[in-house]
């Protein structure tokens, strides 16, 4: 291939697609250095006209069909026409780099058979953990490795809110609105705050990790958006909250989960603050091997995207882009999924009980009854009138019985008055 340059076809020119191009047009010494020849962005499509009139094209399969574009970066996010594009640019014979964390979750075994199938090749770095460079980390840096786990903080604007709780003691609603003024949270935040987004990321970095498809709806979520300023107070001596993402072989099935848990003070995690995002990969010969960096923001995915264009540009120039897979993904492969009630662990947990003789004793009584040893328990005098408030930390314990548990004294209209709160801990 004798290619004066690489040319690139830009799809969505919203906050991240505007960053490409700022951060691929200033450092073209860079690039050429790199790849040994220009990368240079023909044309961009986005819903709207642009900017760059030079450079607009209104319909995206002008993209798809132009024989001088090589490489399409896809960045209009959600499912569709971002599915098609991707699809339809592989079968034209282009490579492709998208952030889409959704499409790749949500059609990992299309995505990745196509590919395969036409010898193209699909980078998505910025997909998970903004600038971080985890999915090279899994792909290359631990090729040879045998995954154990792999547990992250992956979401940038629910990391941000949990910071602001916890250091200025203020309520989930008012973290919230911080994150929005501040550029980090959406006007509607429900795919950051309920887990969503952390599910996403996490599917792809356990299908990366396992050579096989993690399905979304496989993976027991839960979000922050119902996380009390009691709780964040109550736990403030020993550590911190965090919306964990959690993947971990075991030899009953991989055991998968986003939930907020108490993650304690000695913990890395702990230090994790703001929009910044890690991820912890365990390996057999490795050990521990961990990412940390900016998971928010238009520059950290702007930068991640840019690096995977340039990267992926080397492999154009001689024409070897997508000959050797660069996702190791079997369709026939099937992964046994630990059920959720399967999974076990230590816990925080809150009872907001009736103030009456005989009402703690009931409690100690139900949790033994289901197993759930008692670690250590405290009455914290933070309720007035009727009411008192408990709290428990548990040794191991199976899920399960910790459901069966709060199911029995959710119907014990008598004992506890409000919900329970259980949060995992990660020590």
């Amino acid at each position: 291939m004798n290619k004066k340059q690489i040319n690139v076809g830009l799809i969505g020119y919203g906050t991240v697609g505007k960053g490409v191009a700022r951060i691929l047009e200033a450092n073209q010494k860079i690039v050429l250095t790199k790849v040994g020849k220009n990368v240079r962005i023909k044309s961009i499509c986005d819903r709207n006209p642009i900017d760059r009139a030079d450079l607009y094209v209104k319909n995206f399969k002008d993209i798809i069909r132009d024989p001088e574009i090589d490489l399409v970066v896809e960045l209009i996010g959600g499912y569709e026409p971002a599915r098609t594009i991707i699809i339809e640019s592989l079968k034209a014979g282009k490579s492709v780099v998208t952030a889409n964390k959704a499409v790749l979750a949500k059609y990992w075994d299309q995505i990745f058979t196509t590919a395969q199938d036409e010898q193209k090749a699909i980078y998505y770095e910025a997909s998970v953990g903004g600038v971080i460079p985890v999915v090279q980390g899994l792909n290359e840096g631990l090729a040879v490795e045998e995954i154990l786990e792999i547990k992250g903080i992956l979401n940038g604007t629910t990391n941000f809110i949990l910071s602001k709780m916890t250091k200025e003691g203020i309520s989930y609603e008012d973290a919230l609105k911080k994150a929005q003024v501040a550029g980090f949270a959406e006007a509607d935040p429900s795919f950051d705050v309920n887990g969503i987004d952390t599910a996403n990321k996490l599917a792809i970095l356990a299908s990366l990790a396992w050579g096989g498809w993690i399905k979304v709806k496989n993976i027991a979520t839960k979000g922050i958006s119902n996380l009390q300023a009691k709780d964040v107070h109550l736990t403030k001596d020993i550590g911190c909250i965090k919306l964990v993402g959690s993947a971990i072989q075991t030899k009953n099935g991989i055991d998968l989960s986003v939930e907020p848990r108490l993650v304690y003070h000695k913990h890395t995690f702990a230090t994790v603050d703001n929009e910044y995002n890690a991820i912890m990969v365990r390996g057999k010969d490795c050990g521990d091997v961990l990412f940390y960096g900016k998971g928010a923001g238009q520059s950290p995915a702007a930068s991640a995207v840019v690096s995977d264009i340039v990267n992926l540009s080397k492999f154009i120039v001689t024409n070897t882009a997508g000959i050797v897979t660069d996702v190791i993904y079997n369709r026939n492969k099937k992964i046994k999924i630990l059920p959720a009630g399967d999974s076990g662990g230590e816990y925080y947990l809150r009872f907001t009980l009736a103030d009456k003789p005989g009402m703690l004793a009931k409690l100690c009584g139900i949790l033994g009854e289901n197993k759930v040893s008692i670690a250590s328990l405290t009455q914290p005098n933070i309720n007035k009138g009727d009411f008192a408030d408990v709290v428990i930390l548990t040794h191991k314990t199976q899920n399960s019985n910790l459901e069966n548990s709060i199911k029995k004294l959710k119907s014990l209209k008598s004992i506890v008055k409000t919900n329970p709160v259980k949060l995992k801990i990660e020590k």
